[in-house]
This record gives C-alpha cells, structure tokens and sequence, in this order.
C-alpha cells in the first residue's frame, strides 16, 4: 500500500510544543510530499507506526518514554529509521561529565540493544574517542571527529560523528554502515535552539538523517467568494448580516461586491475570513483555479446550490461550521477551497492538500423523522457510494477501479489511497445538522495518485475537480432520499459492490481474534463472524479502531 511520506513528532502531550515544530517543519519540508503527525505515548508503545513512509521521527521529549516505548523506538532506528531529538538529551548532555563509560554503554544500547552487551573492545575505545575529544573542546570550543566501529563481527558496523562548531550546540550523528544505513542524531541544544525560525539546526538535522528538505513559504490565506446558483436564494435567505463579524473560528464577514469596490475587505487571517457576496454573472464571481460554470452545469440537486470558494483556506471544515453557526438559514451551502493548509481527518489527523485535489465541505439537515436519522453512521458510507458512483459516472468506465476502504477512506484497488471524507453531526430541536468534509485527489501529481491517473491512456475525456464536486452532490441526495423512501437494501447492495472488504479475513488484535468480514450491519459497523467459533457474529464500531488493511487487522487507534 502506497501512502505519502510522514514524518512523526512527539512531544509527550504538549500540544503548544507540537505546533511550534509543525510550523518550522511547515518551511523546510517539500510543500504536498510529506505529512506531519503528532504521535501520542500510547501510540509509540502499541501502534504498528514503523512503516515505509516514515521518513522521520522527531522526539521532543524523553520524559514519559517507558521501556515498550524505546522497545519500538529502538526497533525502528534497527529496520532504517531515522530520528532526531530535538530536546536536550541527557545522553549528549553527560558526555562532558566524568561518566562518559555509561553515556556510552547508553547510547550503545539504544542503538544495538542487547548486542552492546558483546562490544567490550568498541565500548573502550568508544570511551577513549569521547574522553579525549571533550578535553580538547574547552580549548577549541569546536570539534568534527569520526568514530569508526571494528566489532564488524557481532554486527558493529556503525559510525559516529561528533560536531561542534564555535557558539553552535554539540551534536552526535550515529550511523549503521550496514546496508539499513540507519541514523539517530543527538544534540545538546534546547528545543527552542533547534526549532528556532531564524536557526538553521533543524534543517541542517533533517538533512543530516537524509529527509529532503526544501525551504517553502506557507501560502498566504485569501478571501472568500459567497454565491448561489441564482441570485434569488442568497437575496431571499434571511439572517444575513453583512459588515459584521460572525460565527465561530474563523469569523467571517460577508460584503456585498458593490460595496468591497468602496470598502474593501479586512486582512484574511487565520482568525477571520473576509467574505465577498457576488452576483452569478458578476466578473467578481469568476475564478482561474475553479470554473463555477462547470460546475452547476454538472450539479442537479438543492445540495450545493451555494457555494463558498476559498482559494487558500486553513480547513473548509472549520469554515463551514462557522457559516453555519453565524447563518444559520443558509441551506445546501458547500465550502470549496483550491488549497489547504491545515486539513484535517478522523482523529484530528493532518493530511496534504495540494491543488488539483478535491477538497469540500457541506452541510445539510435531516429531520429526526428521516429514516436514516436512527443510524447515522450510516450516512458516511451513503456519501461513499455516491463518490465511487459518481466517479464511474464522469469517467465513462463502469469499472473504474475506486473502491471503499471501511469506513471513510477511497483506495485504487488496494494499493494507493486516494481520497477520504468526514461526517460530523450536532442535533437540534427536530432536525439534525450534519456536515461532511472530503478529500479526493483528482489531478494532483502528488504525494501518490490521482484519478485521472487510474484513467486508460485512451480516455477522451479526464475528471475534473467541478463535476466530480457537484455529480457526488447529484448521487448523495439521490442515495439519502432512496434511503428514506425505500430502506437500506439498495444503498447496501451498492456499498459491497463497491467496497474492498467482502470474505476478508483480519486479526483483532485486542483480543486476538481471527474473524471473517461478513459486510455491513444496519448502523453501518463491521459484520463479521468468528474463525474458531462460526457461531459467533458481532459488529466493530469505527470509534476509535483503525483498519490496517495491507496486514489485515483491526486495532485501537491511540
């Protein structure tokens, strides 16, 4: 299974910490290529997250590490992983101290655990490589030395750099020679040292590992346009307020386009979001990146005869709960956005937003007596089949190769992730107010693949962004009221025709249990059935489990 490039930040729960370094890593990494994730204790002691795509870890914090945490971390420097800490480390920070001998049996262990137990002759000369070069370095106040192992034959087959310059922190570069060519870098600089905006420590640390690194500027954050299919509806819907601040974060202010020629708008920022209310014919309703032309000539249903577009935005999903909060009788409203730059998926998880990809957010409201309303979970894999449909649909092969990963991810096949969505709901008196957020990429070249990718050579015609948007608008309504009038069999029927899942078998690894996927159940959990008692069924909810489809098991999410 192809997935982008990560690279993993822990900072023992700090969550003001983990923004710090996300926002330095935001300018030094290549912009679309590499996903950053904030990884919780639980997740370091329990989580299979020693994967291919990771390219990186970075430990902000040595703290809460318990021996099962720094079991994986070890494993992981021992398979080609990388890691940087990027906090003080007290390993580094006793080199200059009279208890080198154990600084070294530390640092030996972490690498090789029990195999520095057998590196008599190593530990002694390690021992005399960092005694002699911390006397020279209060004379020098710089060092650039190379240790090199000889106790190839027990598998000590490493390097180690010891570097410091004059007024720069003392680092330690720690290499396998062999062919995993693993690599850990200490230092004994601040976190503050390392992630500082004007310091060049965390690139020179990144690249130290092998992490490309690109120096990027984050997009600056850009106005919003407000219109409807016709004039009529927005010029008809009540509670409008324009000039003024509203809803939630960010606020939005809404002007009309023939007073932003008097007015102008305020700053966009990440607290607000300036909105201009333009005319469907008007030029000021035109845009290069999305054609609204296209796009309602493709869309045939109420849902998304609104429509929001946001050229650069921070996540359509906060803005769309804002504009639902300070609007509340605006109806069938999608936010659009041409790029973000803070999405968010299941489990507050970042993932790349690049151009080329779809990326919207709607909402809509269901009344309490609608039948899907009883299992609303239900209503994200509804949104599935309207996806994989509406693909099919505009790429003229029935067979088009997008199939549904249980329970919000799109894959090609099995073997590249291409898209995921979000449905989040909050009740009200009579009705329920849901909104469904979505990725999906269309014609972005990367960080993997894309839809128009998987079309054959020969395709006459490519997807494109606008009508994927509003066909999967068209299926989701026809698929929501087929549901109400009709019951579930047909949207079921389309879902395991269309899913990845059926007569899978998994390992549940909190209990150990082997079982069969059966499908579906009626509020949308897997079914599946046990393998060594036949008799047994139940259902996995996907509250806080995750499908790790290539090993094929089922898991608690930390």
């Amino acid at each position: 299974m192809c997935k982008p490039n990560s690279v993993l930040v822990y900072t023992g729960g700090d969550t003001t910490l983990y923004s710090d370094i996300r926002s330095r890593l935001n300018s030094l990494l290549p912009a679309d290529e590499i996903t950053v994730f904030n990884v919780s204790i639980e997740a370091l002691r329990k989580q299979p997250w020693a994967e291919k795509s990771t390219v990186c870890v970075i430990l902000a914090s040595t703290n809460d590490l318990d021996d099962d945490a720094w079991e994986k971390i070890q494993a992981y420097f021992n398979q080609n992983g990388k890691i940087i800490f990027v906090c003080q480390n007290k390993l580094l920070a006793s080199i200059a101290g009279s208890d080198s001998s154990k600084t070294n049996a530390s640092i030996l262990r972490f690498a090789f655990g029990n195999q520095s137990s057998k590196l008599k002759e190593t530990n002694k000369e390690f021992v005399k490589f960092l005694e002699k070069n911390m006397k020279k370095l209060p004379k020098s106040h710089a060092i650039n030395e190379t240790f090199r192992s000889k106790d190839v034959s027990v598998g000590a087959n490493f390097t180690v750099v010891l570097k410091k310059e004059p007024d720069a922190p003392l680092f330690l570069y720690m290499q396998n020679n062999g062919s995993l060519h693993a690599s850990a870098l200490f230092s004994d600089a601040t976190t503050q040292q390392l992630i500082a905006p004007n310091s060049n420590l965390l690139r020179d640390s990144l690249q130290s590992v092998g992490v490309s690194v690109c120096e990027t500027s984050i997009p600056a954050l850009t106005k919003g346009i407000l219109l409807a299919e016709y004039d009529s509806i927005l010029e008809s819907t009540s509670g409008i307020r324009f000039g003024e601040e509203i809803g939630l974060q960010p606020r939005i202010l809404l002007r009309k386009s023939d007073d932003v020629k008097d007015l102008g708008l305020p700053e966009v920022t990440a607290k607000l979001l300036p909105i201009e209310v333009v005319n469907r014919e008007s030029e000021a309703g035109t845009s290069k990146e999305f054609d609204l032309n296209l796009y309602f000539d493709q869309l045939r249903s109420k849902l998304g005869q609104v429509i929001l577009v946001v050229d650069v935005a921070t996540t359509t999903m906060d803005i769309i709960d804002s504009v639902t909060h300070g609007i509340p009788s605006l109806e069938n409203i999608v936010v659009i956005a041409n790029r973000q730059i803070q999405g968010r998926g299941r489990g507050g998880n970042e993932f790349l937003c690049p151009r080329g990809m779809a990326m919207f957010n709607f909402s809509f409201t269901l009344k309490k007596a609608h039948r899907v309303t009883k299992n609303l979970p239900i209503v994200q894999h509804i949104f599935c089949v309207a996806l994989v449909e509406a693909v099919r649909n505009l790429s003229g092969y029935p067979d088009f190769p997008l199939r549904i990963k249980w329970p919000n991810d799109l894959y090609c096949d099995r073997s590249h992730k291409v898209g995921g969505m979000l449905l989040q709901c909050k009740s009200r008196d009579d009705s329920f107010q849901l909104s469904i957020g979505c990725g999906m990429n269309v014609s972005n070249e990367k960080p993997t693949l894309c839809l128009n990718d998987m079309l054959p050579k020969e395709a006459e015609t490519r997807i494109t962004r606008e009508q994927l948007i509003a066909e999967t608008l068209n299926k989701f309504t026809y698929y929501i009221r087929d549901y109400d009038s009709n019951g579930p069999e047909n949207f079921r029927r389309k879902y395991h025709e269309y899913w990845l899942h059926s007569q899978q078998e998994v390992l549940l690894s909190d209990f150990n249990e082997r079982v069969t996927i059966r499908g579906i159940d009626e509020n949308g959990y897997l079914q599946v059935r046990s393998k060594s008692n036949p008799n047994k069924i139940f259902s996995i909810g996907d509250d806080g489990n995750t499908f790790d489809m290539m090993k094929g098991l089922i898991r608690h999410k930390y």
